[in-house]
């Protein structure tokens, strides 16, 4: 059970959905690693960090909020209500178009703004977004 289904939801929430990184910046940490090992370690230092983002990293979509958390000895969490959020705004960038992974910037009525960077199919969370916040109630 995650950090958010344990500690953050309310009992009357739903999960709408998962929002998952995308592996491509663990992948590049790693071979990175891999590669400059001979450097006194750093980049592999490095590959581990993102290791430990990747896998503490929590993005969920419910029936009345999104909330985030980071962390994992430090944990880092927030959280917008769907009936603050303004403004979806969706960012590919080259790679990120072929491989399939682009940046959302969530923003809200007190321009609080909620990033997810490097997430799968941004265009289908944002409809996810979308499509909870049309049956918000």
């Amino acid at each position: 059970m995650s950090y958010i289904e344990s500690f953050v939801i309310k009992k009357d929430e739903k999960i709408v959905s998962f929002v998952k990184l995308h592996p491509i910046k663990l992948i590049l940490a790693w071979i990175g690693g891999i590669l400059g090992c001979w450097l006194f370690f750093i980049p592999t230092i490095n590959a581990i960090k993102v290791s430990i983002y990747y896998k503490t990293t929590e993005l969920v979509v419910t029936n009345k909020r999104i909330l985030e958390k980071y962390g994992l000895v430090r944990v880092y969490s927030d959280e917008k209500n769907l009936d603050k959020i303004e403004n979806i705004t969706v960012n590919y960038s080259f790679w990120g178009r072929i491989f399939g992974y682009g940046d959302l910037c969530i923003q809200g009525t007190n321009r609080n703004n909620i990033y997810f960077n490097v997430v799968k199919d941004p265009e289908n969370i944002r409809a996810c977004i979308n499509n909870a916040r049309d049956n918000y109630s």
